[in-house]
């Protein structure tokens, strides 16, 4: 199964949750990778040992920008494999917005020539709904989105779930699943 854990906002623990789960099913024996397609790249920090000696061509954006094959890497936990990310993700947007081929499945059409070697696949996403997230949509069979408890909080689920309505092409009641991370007594 391909997760993405996602929402519009930042702190509500995203990369907590996607680190957390990879490792504990890793931890259960389960071959696990984890796909880092945030720009801020606090999962391949916490993950990949060289991080800071990787390279763009050496991460998820090689894929997204340049369609090439996935760049899978050993992590620092067994069972658990990451796709890293790179700073310069944060330009996509910008580069994506004028493709004219298949922009929102890039990351699908690389993701399902190794999928089966997986029995769990995460996805990192960033605090946006952009490219990037699409792609990750495009991508997953099912989408956790972490939220904070508050008015404001809970009203970021309305936009990104009909987000996901539009690229499942069909509204699915359990294509998304809101669950509470973040709790300020």
């Amino acid at each position: 199964m391909v997760l993405s854990i996602a929402s519009q906002k930042g702190g509500v623990g995203k990369t907590t949750t996607s680190i957390s789960l990879a490792a504990g099913l890793a931890h259960q024996g389960k071959h696990v990778l984890l796909v880092d397609i945030d720009s801020q790249a606090n999962s391949s920090k916490v993950l990949v040992d060289d991080f800071p000696h990787l390279h763009a061509d050496e991460s998820i954006y090689a894929t997204i920008i340049d369609r090439k094959p996935l760049p899978v890497r050993l992590s620092t936990i067994p069972n658990l494999d990451v796709v890293p990310s790179h700073i310069l993700l944060s330009n996509t947007d910008v580069k994506l917005t004028a493709a004219i081929d298949h922009r929102e499945a890039r990351l699908k059409a690389q993701l399902d020539v190794i999928r089966e070697r997986y029995e769990h696949v995460l996805i990192d996403c960033p605090p946006a709904l952009s490219w990037l997230t699409i792609n990750a949509f495009t991508a997953s069979d099912r989408v956790l989105i972490p939220v904070a408890p508050g008015y404001f909080e809970l009203d970021s689920i309305v936009q990104i779930s009909k987000t996901v309505q539009v690229v499942c092409n069909a509204p699915r009641a359990d294509s998304t699943a809101p669950m509470c991370v973040v709790c300020d007594p």
